[in-house]
């Protein structure tokens, strides 16, 4: 019980006063994920309108035909849609619009990926927006709205990257973790660009990498620990260094295997790095009309401190 209370207490701490900072650095991290969202769906549309046929559904899509998605550009309407919905729930217009946002992206996720491959940046950005929909449906009040928004977010990226671990566990054991295994996916990488530009041809750190098989293996191992690591991102304390890991584990990713995860990356450095208490500092320091238009009229001061309010109670 008391890590169950020591949990709930780090994700979400609704009684913690809350302070203009983080009311700031939550529009700024909605505002972040509004932009994506939209900028996702367009370019999923613009890509699904090309297509026949949902090869491969996902989803919704493997219980109901969504077929209908690919005709007379529907996939573009979609989108169109769910801007304008993304639009009105960023400015509180209404509190079920980031929920029907949410389901509608998902139809588009169902159409986009068809093919099979799927982005992991779609997946974080879709329980993200679930997180901002589900916090505006259950409480009333904003400060715990963005506390569960945020908590709901940081729940779901440890407990994402722990089933990653547990499924390379799962799949090979300790030995996913053996440098050779690497090597294999380097020279898979060199074939798929050798296909591509005629040439076969590796970076400094990929020659090093093949060259030495003990680094190769540390690699691996130092990425799969930090993976199995996440679920401390839940207690604040830990919550910094293990994303910044998870970071540099995809900074990694991409220097030796050519794979970026653009959107993934730029969410976990929103929620690894302090932005409120920087924002309450430059508050503080009396340069605060840059941020006054995300902070609520009455809100106190950093300075003065916050007083903590009453929880919001939920929706019945």
């Amino acid at each position: 019980m008391r890590l169950l209370r020591s949990l709930w207490d780090n994700l979400f701490d609704y009684d913690r006063p809350e302070t203009p900072g983080e009311v700031a650095f939550f529009r700024l991290f909605e505002g972040f994920i509004a932009v994506f969202v939209i900028e996702q769906v367009w370019r999923w549309g613009l890509y699904a309108r090309r297509l026949d046929v949902l090869a491969v559904p996902h989803g919704l899509g493997q219980y109901v035909d969504l077929g209908w998605l690919l005709r007379h550009d529907l996939v573009l309407v979609n989108a169109a849609v769910i801007t304008v919905l993304m639009g009105l729930g960023l400015l509180r217009r209404s509190r079920y619009a980031y929920l029907a946002a949410f389901l509608l992206m998902h139809l588009q996720y169902v159409a986009r990926f068809s093919l099979g491959k799927v982005e992991h940046g779609a997946n974080l950005l879709g329980m993200t927006l679930l997180g901002l929909s589900l916090g505006l449906l259950l409480f009333d009040a904003p400060r715990v709205q963005r506390r569960f928004t945020l908590g709901f977010t940081y729940f779901f990226v440890g407990l994402g990257y722990a089933l990653a671990a547990c499924s390379k566990l799962v799949g090979t054991g300790l030995h996913w973790a053996d440098g050779r295994h690497l090597w294999l996916w380097i020279q898979e990488k060199g074939i798929d660009g050798w296909a591509q530009t005629g040439t076969l041809a590796y970076n400094a750190l990929q020659e090093l990498v093949l060259s030495a098989p003990g680094l190769a293996t540390l690699f691996l191992a130092l990425g799969l620990l930090a993976e199995a690591s996440a679920p401390l991102i839940w207690w604040r304390r830990y919550r910094m260094p293990v994303l910044l890991a998870l970071i540099g584990m995809h900074a990694g990713v991409y220097l030796i295997m050519g794979i970026q995860f653009r959107l993934f990356v730029l969410e976990l450095i929103l929620l690894a790095l302090p932005w409120s208490a920087w924002i309450d500092r430059w508050i503080a320091a009396g340069r605060s009309s840059l941020w006054s238009g995300f902070i609520p009229r009455g809100h106190p001061h950093p300075a003065e401190g916050s007083p903590p309010g009453s929880p919001g109670k939920p929706m019945p």
